[in-house]
This record gives structure tokens, sequence and C-alpha cells, in this order.
């Protein structure tokens, strides 16, 4: 058998560029675990600052700008008035090249290289509380608005759930657990019927097994009734006491108390753990 391939004459798919092709494109180059400029007009520089506790990592800069220009930008990232900050070079080891470098000079005339550090000093005699200012978020001024001004605007949540209220569109439920249940002191007094003190059960979640021991309102929980469980195990919070009243007794961890919807009564004996034992047999 013959197989035919066909080929169609389509133009090569152009490839995206890769971050390092990208870099290369801007100048930028890297050597070891530093960047490097490619480009011999421009420069990678750090920056630091006298009073700022963190810096700016290499920041790449053209050698014709002039100091004063630099300054500026300088203020743009830690806050520093232009005219009151000296402008430090340092190389690669720390050490200071140029103590202070003149605004009327260019960048390039004090020769600075690849990975070295421009230092701002801030004169400012105030410099530690502006930079606090600059950087601690909690003493910005936030805007807040007076009930009485929300309630005077149009179209809001509240009004939207008032209106809906009055309409009768919202369940219960969706008013939050403690208005619907202050509405409805009688909340699972049909589950409650089904329920009788004595009767085996199943407590959600965990199903956990136990004995109902009371079934009832309890003034010290949330209005509605209540189911009062003796537990199998230490599973519970109490010892059948709500809010410092004895509903029951039981140990201490065996008693709890819970909604009868959460409460399933049943066939549900006390579990043997060798019930499961099913490989047990004789030696």
């Amino acid at each position: 058998q013959l197989q035919f391939l066909y080929l169609i004459d389509t133009p090569p798919r152009k490839p995206t560029p890769t971050m390092s092709q990208l870099a290369y494109d801007l100048g930028i180059c890297r050597a070891g675990d530093q960047l490097k400029s490619g480009v011999d007009s421009w420069v990678i520089l750090h920056l630091s600052h006298s009073v700022h506790t963190t810096g700016v990592l290499e920041k790449r800069f053209d050698k014709h700008i002039r100091i004063s220009e630099m300054k500026w930008k300088v203020q743009t990232h830690f806050g520093s008035d232009s005219a009151l900050v000296i402008l430090q070079l340092k190389n690669a080891q720390g050490q200071v090249v140029v103590d202070n470098m003149e605004d009327d000079k260019m960048l390039g005339f004090y020769s600075p290289q690849d990975g070295w550090m421009v230092h701002c000093i801030d004169l400012d005699p105030n410099a530690k509380q502006k930079v606090r200012e600059w950087t601690d978020t909690s003493l910005v001024q936030k805007y807040m608005m007076t009930d009485e001004d929300y309630d005077k605007r149009d179209n809001t949540v509240r009004k939207q759930k008032e209106k809906m209220r009055a309409e009768g569109k919202v369940p219960p439920a969706a008013m939050g657990m403690a208005e619907a249940a202050a509405k409805d002191p009688e909340r699972f007094a049909d589950e409650a019927a089904k329920i009788t003190v004595g009767d085996r059960c199943l407590v959600f979640p965990g199903d956990r097994r136990g004995t109902v021991r009371y079934v009832g309102k309890i003034p010290q929980l949330q209005p509605g009734f209540w189911v009062g469980v003796e537990f199998d195990e230490p599973v519970g919070k109490n010892n059948g006491s709500a809010k410092g009243k004895a509903y029951f007794e039981c140990r201490a961890n065996y008693g709890g108390f819970a909604t009868p919807d959460k409460v399933t009564v049943g066939d549900f004996p006390p579990e043997d753990l060798f019930d499961e034992d099913e490989d047990l047999g004789e030696l």
C-alpha cells in the first residue's frame, strides 16, 4: 500500500517572544545573578533610602539623565522632597564612590556601573514622620457614611430589603437566624412532636448515637423546641445543663442539645466495636 503525505504551504508561525528575548529587546541581559544593561547609554542601579527600610532593586536609568531629574524619580519611590535630598553613589561592595552627586551633572559623569547603588539621604528633620505617613495605611483617613446619609440614598441594599420584606418576598431564613427565630417561637414544633423521651436517636453532624432525654423549649437558648440527648460516647458539650440550668442528668461531655431537625429517631442501638470484627474466628 502506498501512503501519500500532502504538505500544505503555510507561512511559518511567528514565535512568541520569551522573557529573555523581551529583556534583550529592552537592552537587559543577565550575568550570573545580576542584571546587566546591554546598551552603553543605560545602567541598572539599586536604590536605598536613609529612613526607608526597603529599597528598589535593579532600576534602569539613562546615563544622560541629570541628577536633578533623578532626584525627582527617587521622590516618586520614597516620597522625599527632591529639594531636600542628597544622592550618594556606592559601588557593589557598598563603598561610597561619590558623596554628593551635583544636580547639574549627568548620571554618566560619575561612571556608574551595573549593580551599583544610589543612596538617598533625606535632610528633612521630619523625614521619619513623613515616611510613616507615606507607608502606614492605617493613617489614611477613610470616608465613613452615617446612617442618616445612607438612608437618603435611593436603590440601596437596605431599602431593597425593606421593600421585599414589605411585599412578603423574603423568606424567614433570609432575614437572619436571630430575626427569624424571634418571629417564630414555635419553630420545629412539628418535628419535636415526633420525638419522645427515651427514643434512640442519631444526631447530625457526626452521626452521634444516643438516647433522647428531653424535648421542649429552653429559654436560655434561641426560641423554639430543642432536644436534649445523652450520647453513648463523650462527644457532647455538657452534662444535661444549658446556661446553668439542668434539663436532664448525665456524665460530663455526654450531654448535648440540638434542634429537632438535626435529630433522627429510630433503631439505633449502642455501637459495639466487636460487631465489625467479622474476621475473628477460631484459632
